[in-house]
């Protein structure tokens, strides 16, 4: 019995682990980000294949077109937090660029007004 309970509980903990995004960005400093426009610029240059990027970068970059396809399902609360402040600081601050990484990640429009509306709650 007690070798099964503990099988149990490692399972659990296996997906309870897998059904965010790679938590380790989850405590990134998100008002930093939105207040600094150069690294908006930069961040979005990135995602846009119009400039290098960051380690960091390169992460974001890689979840964002299932993140918008999923509507974030599959982001921790601090991760539609910074998901939703990120945005609206790139549509405020840089609205052309916003529009382009928009079309990028949602080409048909299908999917990414579900999406704006999970993050804008967090």
């Amino acid at each position: 019995m007690n070798k099964t309970c503990f099988l149990f509980l490692l399972i659990c903990y296996t997906f309870a682990n897998e059904i965010y995004y790679d938590r380790r960005y989850d405590y990134y400093d998100v008002d930093y980000f939105v207040q600094n426009p150069r690294l908006l610029k930069k961040y979005l240059n990135c995602f846009l294949d119009q400039g290098p990027c960051t380690p960091v970068g390169k992460v974001f970059k890689s979840v964002l077109p299932e993140i918008v396809k999923t509507a974030c399902s599959k982001c921790s609360p601090s991760q539609k937090r910074f998901a939703g402040r990120s945005f609206e600081a790139f549509r405020r601050y840089l609205p052309e660029k916003y529009e382009e990484l928009k079309q990028k990640l949602d080409p048909k429009n299908s999917y990414y007004a579900t999406f704006e509306s999970v993050v804008s709650i967090s």
